[in-house]
């Protein structure tokens, strides 16, 4: 039976945990069939940074942040059903006036829900011979770009409608190897391509956009509808959510996260990773999502996640930023308009009061024609689907066009394109060593929100609401952290901290302090009730493959890799 949450049954002391779990294996099946890396072997010392259980409010399951959530799963304070009822519930009543959500599965996360239940009794512990992983019985919402065996997965498009997923993609596979709740998939902007997600409203004002393309996770998470989801990165698109809707990502280094079984926009530059409310609850999702992949040979260039995890809590203190430096790149800061200029001047001034300073730097110039090879390898997966065009929005239609006549680029020009790519992150990288920086603060916005029907045609190629593409190009990580809302629209803004490859560690560290001191993250949207039948999908045979997504994904035979030279 499922236990009722009471005051009382807050009052039990944690018990001490560890996590365990298989180790990798190289296999010869084909693709579809072949596994990704199980979930890595680590005793997390992140138990020890959870809130502790009789310290969390929890009258409303779905209000709780994900490490809050942990606590008291783990503590037994909280059963995976009851958090499940409460975020479904949320999304029932609340999410007709937003349309976060693309489909739920609620026969699949109730079966998850119960599995994480046993496994976290006494008797599924002491069976298992192990304790549970701190995400198990977490809910979470993945972007429509990550595969899922026998469920679909459409890109947001009506070109895959009716897709069924060939297999799971590795960032799914290792979530639900750790005992996660998928609630459903969420709405993205079309096959990834745009800064709007137009077909969503934020939570804040649905008559502007919640930022794009990962804009149906952003929504998810401010609206309080479930405590993790999944985006992707291609040029800001866990980013410029992020920032517009007052939670938190992190853009892993490129390579640090797999992109096997997802649907890709661009092959050297795609990302993915965490999206959550705060920096602790992304930094403990990044340590169940990264890590080797046998099917991502980039992900095997950086050295290895941390074997305790990536931190949850703020050291604290007088000058927790003390002997740290920041880069501002002035240039870009001046231009802000008055509300967000003004929001960005408090933030550094945060970073000054807990003992940072502030450098001013010029960001390297990007390589003319850049673009032309981001475009090509767009077109080169979009060939596949150029007898379904009419199926295509109009505006994307546009674009996977030129993406497809793009492919007619000399093959020794893409050849430049790539070696200029390279010097530009040498060129970033002697940014950060010539003057010594922890990191970069680069606004994460640079307009004071857009209207839906403003941004609903721009690309993320276009580059016209936020610097993002540095961090694309470069590989380098990137934790989005709210810095508070516009007294002009009410809107939320976000800071990106940009800094070394694989240094996510690092920048988490830096935005658990900024949190601490300034917990803009725990503000919500006063959302209004406005009830939704969300479409459902369950279980069927999965597609043909032979890529988890069930389309021709085949990709290049190599990818760019980051590096520190």
């Amino acid at each position: 039976m499922t236990a009722r949450i009471s005051r009382r049954g807050f009052l039990g002391t944690a018990t001490t945990l560890g996590i365990a779990g298989a180790a990798v294996g190289i296999s010869a099946q084909p693709a579809a069939a072949r596994p990704a890396a199980a979930t890595p072997v680590r005793a997390h010392s992140q138990r020890s940074q959870l809130p502790l259980p009789n310290a969390i409010d929890a009258t409303d399951p779905a209000l709780l942040s994900a490490t809050e959530a942990a606590s008291l799963l783990q503590d037994g304070s909280l059963h995976p059903r009851e958090l499940l009822d409460a975020c479904l519930t949320r999304s029932h009543e609340y999410d007709g006036g937003i349309g976060s959500w693309i489909r739920i599965y609620p026969e699949v996360a109730y079966d998850a829900a119960e599995k994480a239940a046993q496994r976290l009794s006494s008797a599924g512990r002491a069976s298992a011979g192990e304790t549970p992983p701190l995400v198990c019985g977490l809910p979470i919402a993945l972007k429509d770009m990550f595969a899922v065996s026998g469920l679909p997965v459409t890109a947001s498009s009506r070109v895959l409608e009716g897709n069924i997923a060939a297999g799971d993609s590795t960032v799914w596979r290792r979530l639900s190897e750790a005992g996660m709740v998928l609630m459903g998939h969420a709405h993205c902007d079309e096959f990834a391509i745009g800064v709007a997600t137009a077909q969503v409203g934020n939570p804040w004002n649905p008559e502007y956009s919640p930022g794009g393309s990962s804009g149906g996770s952003a929504a998810v998470l401010a609206a309080r509808f479930s405590p993790l989801a999944t985006g992707t990165d291609t040029g800001g698109s866990l980013r410029l959510p992020a920032s517009a809707t007052g939670i938190t990502s992190v853009k892993p280094t490129f390579g640090r996260c797999s992109t096997y079984g997802t649907i890709p926009l661009n092959w050297t530059r795609d990302h993915t990773g965490p999206m959550a409310r705060s920096a602790a609850d992304a930094s403990l999702l990044l340590s169940y999502m990264a890590g080797v992949d046998v099917n991502d040979p980039t992900t095997s260039v950086g050295p290895p996640v941390p074997d305790d995890g990536y931190p949850l809590a703020a050291q604290g203190g007088k000058s927790p930023l003390a002997g740290r430096r920041f880069g501002i790149p002035r240039k870009g800061v001046d231009k802000l308009p008055g509300s967000l200029g003004t929001l960005f001047s408090e933030f550094t001034d945060t970073v000054v009061a807990l003992g940072g300073t502030l450098v001013d730097v010029t960001m390297p110039t990007y390589p003319t024609g850049l673009l032309t090879g981001d475009m090509a390898e767009a077109g080169n997966y979009h060939q596949q689907f150029s007898d379904r065009i009419g199926l295509y929005k109009p505006e994307r239609a546009l674009f996977v066009g030129q993406a497809l006549a793009s492919m007619a680029v000399p093959v020794a020009d893409y050849m430049t394109l790539a070696h200029n790519r390279l010097r530009y992150q040498h060129e970033y990288n002697h940014m950060l060593s010539e003057h010594n920086l922890d990191a970069i603060l680069v606004p994460g916005a640079s307009v004071d929100g857009s209207k839906r029907s403003e941004v609903a045609g721009i690309a993320l190629f276009d580059g016209v609401t936020a610097d993002v593409a540095w961090a694309n190009y470069t590989g380098a990580p990137v934790v989005t952290t709210p810095a508070g809302r516009s007294k002009e629209t009410e809107l939320p803004f976000g800071v990106q901290l940009g800094g070394r490859m694989w240094d996510e560690a690092g920048l988490i560290q830096i935005a658990l302090e900024l949190q601490a001191a300034q917990p803009f993250w725990q503000e919500a949207p006063p959302l209004i009730r406005n009830a939704r039948q969300i479409p459902t999908s369950v279980t069927a045979q999965p597609g043909i493959g032979p890529d988890p997504t069930n389309t021709q994904n085949v990709g290049f035979s190599f990818r760019f890799v980051p590096t520190s030279s």
